[in-house]
């Protein structure tokens, strides 16, 4: 009996309803393939083909990026790092992301054996019944050590994602993160998964006529699809068709990733999205024109794939796969910085900055040691401007080739503010430094650029396992660069200057403990210079966000959380230099409202995104509601301890006080 095309996709695309269920709802797949363990990679891969291979755009998280990004946020998300060293194989190699992509796609059973899942707790192997000798209470488990006990863990993680995430516990929360790692790298080893596993079409006589009478593989099945359709009869109760349906949805069915690796051509929708090969598979089978234009990549795509018995042959594979879709990138505007985000990650800017701040931080500590002969004029200081200035020029010329590759001003994520605010920082430092030759601010500006590219690196890390990329597409409300370049810049550099003068508060308390008379005034007037150029931008910046809030909501003021935010940092740095005019504080009063002005702008900055509510809760990462907690106990505990030690000593110096 003849039907039409209806019964083919409920049939084999309603296998697909997997796709659209939450991670932590399904089993994995079911238990683990069956088809013979291949054998493991026996050459290193070549450098030229793995530059090549960075160099594949995709499209994942609604941009186009090169595979590089796309690899290293999740070797990152899985791994705590991104870059992963195995042990106990023949080829013993410190992998980049991208060769570590390469063996996901090309050698799954191998990348299954590598120990890329990151454990941050012994509690969660013992939850889920894994028992293995030699493993600390923070280790790496491998999804070979892990695949024994997934039912286990799918029950687990099935349980704690029916929470609210803020009822759910510390080991539930690394419960669920471990499963979803664990299903996302599942996929990632399918990404290749159509070739070399043709399907059954010579069990059927219908199918075997289209085909004529061989198995064939994914990309000539959809090649006549269409005939396929044309002829196809109804079979329900038949094993062999049921056992068609089987193989097709083993293929294509349990592919969940949807990474774009297949761009449409020039005259399509400039808003279409790429394609992953299960979404040509079902544009194929419906009937869908468009779907057959993507066959030549895919079939491309599975050529470099089965090129795995040998470099050349990847080498060659590679290179036909990448001519085509960087042509048709290319024709659609979608290539041009591919290379250069590549280059980008290669730089590593921001990492290379953190390593420079440190080692000026240490130069001018040691220029400290040794009294007058280590003064201004010295070799340590020397080297200390030389190493901070390295390291905010490597800050300032990677926000600048981020400008470049987003086609944004320097900031539009909350990962953004942290790059930025730390090079406004480092900056205001040196200036200060440069006319009072006291080492001081040097000192400072080192230590809080080295600070702030840690806490950069840090949630780095949390991007990369909730939104996967540093670079993300922005929401409607933040897609506007006049705004970005005008308030989101001037508001930050109200907190960079703010934290400054929270920075030379501990200074001066630090000062007045060992009691360098001469060196407290000179601060003092440090911090009184930062707290005016933090109250000028932090003024024009919330009036400027009045603004846009106005040409965005209809309204100039709504009192939303981070509105009273930003107004509260006016408000205490208006405070703190009327108190300071009036004579109600002195000098260790002016450093103590200046420490709490840390907790002020970091209270704005980041604790009004925990709140979860109004016009401005897109900033939301969980997870920092610890660690701003733990920096305002470390604050208030400095507030005590100053206190505590000025009662002891019976008040500062006398110089000091009228300064």
């Amino acid at each position: 009996m003849k039907f039409g095309w209806q019964f083919l996709m409920a049939a084999l695309l309603g296998l697909f309803g997997v796709l659209d269920a939450p991670l932590w709802a399904q089993d994995s797949y079911g238990e683990s393939d069956t088809a013979a363990v291949a054998p493991d990679r026996s050459f290193s891969y070549p450098e030229e083909l793995v530059h090549r291979f960075q160099e594949v755009p995709v499209q994942e998280g609604g941009r186009i990026k090169p595979i590089d990004t796309f690899a290293g946020f999740q070797l990152l998300k899985f791994n705590g790092r991104r870059t992963l060293t195995t042990h106990g194989f023949a080829l013993e190699e410190r992998l980049s992301p991208a060769e570590w992509l390469l063996d996901c796609i090309l050698f799954p059973e191998q990348a299954k054996r590598y120990e890329v899942f990151i454990v941050q707790d012994e509690a969660v192997p013992q939850a889920i019944g894994l028992r293995l000798e030699n493993k600390k209470r923070r280790d790496r488990y491998s999804y070979a050590e892990l695949e024994g006990v997934k039912k286990t863990l799918a029950s687990r993680a099935s349980l704690a994602g029916q929470k609210e995430p803020g009822e759910r516990s510390r080991l539930e929360r690394q419960i669920l993160v471990l499963w979803n790692n664990v299903t996302e790298f599942e996929d990632l080893t399918r990404v290749g998964a159509f070739v070399g596993q043709p399907l059954p079409t010579t069990s059927i006589p219908w199918i075997s006529e289209v085909y004529g009478g061989q198995d064939v593989e994914l990309p000539r099945f959809l090649a006549n699809a269409q005939a396929f359709r044309a002829n196809m009869q109804s079979a329900d109760d038949d094993p062999q068709w049921l056992a068609f349906q089987e193989a097709y949805a083993t293929i294509v069915g349990r592919h969940r990733l949807g990474l774009g690796l297949f761009p449409p051509t020039a005259d399509a929708d400039p808003k279409a999205p790429w394609a992953s090969w299960p979404e040509i598979s079902r544009a194929a089978l419906a009937g869908e024109p468009q779907a057959q234009t993507f066959l030549p990549l895919l079939e491309a795509w599975g050529g470099f794939v089965a090129g795995k018995t040998s470099p050349e042959a990847l080498q060659t594979g590679l290179q036909g796969y990448l001519d085509m879709v960087t042509t048709r990138a290319s024709a659609r505007g979608e290539y041009d910085k591919v290379a250069s985000e590549v280059s980008f990650y290669r730089w590593d800017f921001f990492y290379r900055s953190l390593y420079l701040f440190v080692a000026g931080f240490l130069l001018v500590l040691f220029s400290w040691l040794g009294g007058a002969q280590r003064g201004q004029g010295s070799w340590w200081v020397r080297g200390s401007w030389v190493m901070t200035v390295g390291g905010l020029a490597m800050l300032i010329a990677g926000i600048t080739y981020r400008c470049v590759l987003r086609d944004r001003p320097p900031i539009s994520t909350l990962y953004e503010t942290i790059l930025f605010i730390a090079a406004v920082i480092v900056l205001l430092a040196l200036i200060m430094e440069w006319l009072t030759r006291e080492r001081l601010a040097l000192a400072a500006g080192s230590f809080l650029g080295a600070l702030g590219m840690f806490i950069a690196g840090r949630y780095e890390l949390r991007e990369a396992a909730t939104a996967g990329d540093t670079m993300p597409s922005l929401q409607a409300v933040l897609d506007t660069n006049f705004w970005l370049a005008t308030h989101v810049t001037t508001i930050n550099m109200g907190y960079a200057a703010g934290l400054l003068a929270a920075g030379l508060g501990h200074i001066w308390l630090g000062l007045y403990f060992f009691q360098r008379k001469a060196a407290m005034n000179s601060v003092n007037r440090m911090m009184y210079g930062v707290l005016c150029f933090s109250l000028l931008f932090s003024v024009v910046g919330t009036i400027l966000g009045g603004v846009w809030a106005n040409d965005s909501w209809g309204r100039f003021w709504g009192w939303d959380p981070k509105e009273n935010g930003a107004l509260l940092i006016c408000i205490w740095e208006l405070m703190i230099l009327h108190a300071r005019m009036g004579g109600f504080i002195r000098p260790f009063g002016f450093a103590i409202m200046n420490v709490l002005l840390g907790v002020v702008v970091a209270t704005s900055w980041w604790g009004v995104n925990l709140l979860g509510v109004g016009l401005h809760s897109y900033g939301f990462t969980e997870g920092v509601g610890f660690w701003l907690m733990v920096y305002f106990g470390i604050e208030f505990g400095v507030v005590l301890l100053a206190w505590i030690g000025k009662l002891l000593r019976g008040g500062p110096p006398t110089s000091a006080q009228t300064a």
